[in-house]
């Protein structure tokens, strides 16, 4: 008789094929994804395994809100816990907002992280009461998994690896009754290898605007007093900035990459004293407990045994006031955030750019974060309400200096693409949605007229973990994948497009918008959008520019291929696609002067 099993991951080694496999949600599903050893399972294994599927929590999004109101609230909770405790290590008096920049987005990532695991286990074991079940227990090293750095933990969050030892934490913590863990010895061979992506080649002339611009930055660093970091602008109203602010132009590329070197003698004694410190914590919320017990295990080396070094090397350059603007380090690179927390104590000020745009929703992924550490935000939405804080300035894509592009031929659908496993608050479909979405879409191309059907080109970043470029074009053929890279970027789709259908409501919508190439959205009820947002909707859904359906899509898509500019530029259609573009993406016909007059009545007197 086949007994009860509980498979927690895609690890080969973490499946009994004969058994009743029970799979926590859809990252187990191996044999789906590129890293599956076919020749060692063949699929009469398969086609004998019985696997029960389980639905992810979030599928209902009345629970997903009420969640997302407790993390916001537990998160803020944690970081007063933990920036106490890491002045405390690094025996520093810094508050809670110098903390906020540098740790809050990993501490709000690894809170969802955990928290996503924990519902899946706790609301499987509820569901399945009744049920007895056993697993397999693997025994990696803990220590192979400590990030050096946030980005280093965003990596680890996508091993099945690193999942593996989460699920078993949780079943250990949790003590459930009626599970029994059976350790499984393997082989370091038979492990499954995450695939190494590969980067995209640089050309000589990149590479050798970096190599100077690591000269040149160093220089403009102490120089300039406005810093324009990981920011996307057309190079040449760039330069005419710098040169009517007196500005070096320096991107920092590299500046803020860079890995400290670890000596091997390197001691743990700063995590095992936040080990010990968190313990001491008294709280009755079971989750908050599992996660101060395991913190110190997964919180990278860049905020405890690197944080000193890496302070140390911005220290001279955190001295000078500067107004630094950025976009997307904040997130993600530990050294920039270090220096950043630092030069804001002698008065610095931080100008966020959102660095991308669409219909506004209800939720974000990094909660009020931005709003908490900026002294402005420079936004695309021209809905804010908030106008102390948020600036409306025109986007900086390469897209707003493309003059009257010409007709294409393709029909380009713009595909959204997902993570293996959880990692940011989901503001559009989980995985069980996206799979079902995806699936929804082949149905809706195959009753495209084959006229259509044969111009069909699928926009792929290849960044997602459920194989669409593999299988795309095993359905469809190679021909038809239009896969994005560094040669390839989105307005050469653009371009060759009579029509673009677009699958979520960010900035791959907006940026076709504005092209006025003829753009649809296809967008089911996963997204939630803001009271205002939903008004530009449903205005653009009475035109034809928004459908929640694919049949409907199809419909409209058939009849009017052949003549779809007299649809695309009917008044109401442009007047529609136009109230769309002055709220999120209002390219103003001076941009580079509204810009240049930004940043030069910035500068510090």
């Amino acid at each position: 008789m086949k007994r009860n099993f509980i498979v927690t991951t895609g690890l080969i080694d973490a499946w009994e094929f004969n058994e009743n496999n029970f799979l926590l949600g859809n990252w187990c599903e191996f044999y789906e994804n590129n890293n599956f050893d076919k020749n060692r399972f063949d699929n009469k294994i398969l086609e004998k395994t019985t696997i029960i599927k389980n639905i992810h929590h979030w599928n209902d999004y009345d629970k997903r809100i009420k969640d997302y109101e407790y993390l916001k609230k537990k998160i803020e909770y944690l970081l007063e816990i933990i920036s106490n405790k890491l002045s405390a290590i690094h025996n520093v008096k810094e508050d809670k907002e110098y903390w906020r920049i540098i740790i809050y987005n990993w501490l709000n990532q690894y809170a969802i992280t955990i928290f996503d695991r924990w519902e899946s286990v706790r609301i499987f074991f509820e569901k399945n009461k009744d049920k007895k079940f056993y697993t397999n227990f693997i025994p990696f090293n803990e220590l192979d998994y400590l990030p050096k750095s946030h980005v280093n933990f965003e990596k680890n969050s996508q091993k099945d690896e690193w999942n593996h030892l989460i699920f078993l934490r949780l079943f250990n913590f949790l003590n459930i009754q009626k599970l029994s863990l059976i350790e499984k010895k393997i082989a370091k061979n038979n492990l499954n290898q995450m695939l190494v992506k590969k980067k995209n080649k640089q050309s000589i002339i990149s590479l050798s605007i970096d190599i100077i611009d690591n000269i040149v930055s160093k220089f403009a660093f102490k120089f300039n007093r406005i810093i324009f970091e990981s920011f996307s602008f057309p190079k040449k109203e760039y330069l005419k900035i710098c040169l009517r602010c007196k500005l070096i132009p320096a991107v920092y590329s590299n500046f803020f990459d860079f890995d400290i070197k670890e000596s091997n003698l390197l001691k743990n004694d700063k995590r095992i004293k936040l080990k010990n410190l968190l313990l001491n914590i008294d709280t009755q919320d079971k989750f908050i407990q599992f996660l101060l017990s395991n913190l110190h295990k997964d919180i990278p080396k860049s905020y405890l045994e690197n944080f000193d070094k890496i302070k140390e090397k911005f220290l001279p350059f955190a001295k000078k006031k500067k107004i630094i603007i950025s976009m997307h380090s904040i997130f993600h690179n530990d050294n920039f955030k270090i220096y950043l927390a630092e030069a804001k104590k002698v008065g610095s000020k931080y100008i966020h750019t959102i660095h991308g745009g669409g219909i506004k929703l209800k939720i974000y992924t990094s909660h009020d974060m931005i709003e908490k550490i900026s002294d402005k935000i420079i936004t695309w939405d021209n809905t804010e309400q908030n106008k102390d804080l948020f600036v409306n300035l025109s986007p900086t894509l390469p897209i707003i200096k493309l003059k009257n592009p010409k007709f294409g031929n393709d029909c380009s659908i713009v595909l959204y693409e997902l993570r293996k496993y959880i990692l940011k608050f989901p503001t559009g479909p989980v995985s069980d949605q996206l799979i079902e979405f995806f699936g929804e879409m082949i149905q809706f191309v195959n009753k495209l007229n084959p006229e259509i059907k044969s111009k069909v080109k699928f926009r792929l970043k290849g960044n997602g973990d459920y194989n669409f470029a593999k299988n795309l074009p095993e359905m469809f053929g190679k021909k038809n994948i239009d896969l994005a890279s560094f040669n390839n970027p989105f307005e050469k789709t653009i371009l060759n497009s009579k029509l673009i259908i677009v699958t979520y409501p960010q900035t791959a919508f907006s940026v076709a918008m504005y092209s006025n190439i003829p753009t649809i959205l296809i967008s089911k009820d996963h997204w939630k959008f803001s009271e205002t947002a939903l008004h530009t909707f449903n205005d653009l859904k009475k035109n034809n520019i928004v459908f929640e359906n694919f049949n409907e899509a199809e419909k409209h898509i058939n009849k009017n291929w052949k003549e779809i500019n007299l649809w695309w530029k009917s008044e109401n259609v442009q007047f529609a696609r136009k109230r769309f573009l002055a709220n999120y993406f209002n390219v103003k016909s001076n941009w580079h002067k509204e810009w240049s007059d930004y940043i030069y009545f910035s500068l510090p007197s």
